[in-house]
């Protein structure tokens, strides 16, 4: 999906442990590890903060709270049609949940590969790449990440791995929007896109 060209204001992220605020639909809550953590240990950590929210959410105790995950599919919570989504970045993992359905995320550190451009060209949509090439060097870092962390935000809304672009991709629709984290970094929530009334 192509970067959105108009500015809109980016997602708030609440910070683990304070509160995440109990009366939107869908919240972004950011954990702070240190960036030696075994990835499992990440996960591990990150589905305890995520049982912790939804159980503040349904009004019950962490441990009636039940996460299911199979190997390429996104998180589902047992017995609810809430969506939860999770992103995983050595020194920062972020949870959001939906209480009205499918939701992804995802963080990316801003930083430009050296092979940015076939990375690009295999991964992201050819308006994207092409965007993305017309911009200098200290404009393409902050873009790159911002696409990336878009493309696989996407993705996990529609319970997709990451995978290379193809046409099929142009009909993965949805409500993209920045994140609001600290400099260095780059994020995306996905939503379902609004039904046409």
């Amino acid at each position: 999906r192509p970067m959105r060209a108009r500015p809109i204001e980016p997602w708030p992220v609440c910070a683990w442990p304070l509160p995440a605020p109990t009366g939107a639909p869908c919240v972004v809550v950011a954990l702070a590890l240190p960036h030696d953590l075994p990835r499992a240990q990440a996960r591990l950590r990150v589905r305890e903060v995520a049982q912790a929210l939804i159980a503040q959410r349904l009004g019950c105790q962490p441990a009636d709270v039940t996460l299911q995950a199979l190997p390429g599919q996104a998180p589902r919570v047992a017995g609810s049609a809430m969506g939860i989504s999770f992103a995983h970045e050595p020194g920062c993992s972020l949870v959001a949940i939906h209480d009205d359905g499918a939701v992804g995320v995802d963080v990316v550190r801003c930083t430009l590969p050296p092979d940015w451009e076939p990375v690009a060209r295999d991964y992201l949509d050819p308006a994207t790449l092409a965007q993305l090439v017309r911009l200098d060097d200290s404009h393409r870092v902050a873009a790159f990440a911002r696409a990336w962390s878009t493309r696989e935000a996407t993705l996990k809304l529609h319970d997709q791995p990451l995978r290379e672009w193809c046409d099929a991709d142009t009909h993965l629709r949805a409500d993209c929007h920045p994140l609001a984290l600290p400099p260095g970094w780059a994020g995306t929530l996905a939503l379902p896109t609004p039904a046409l009334a």
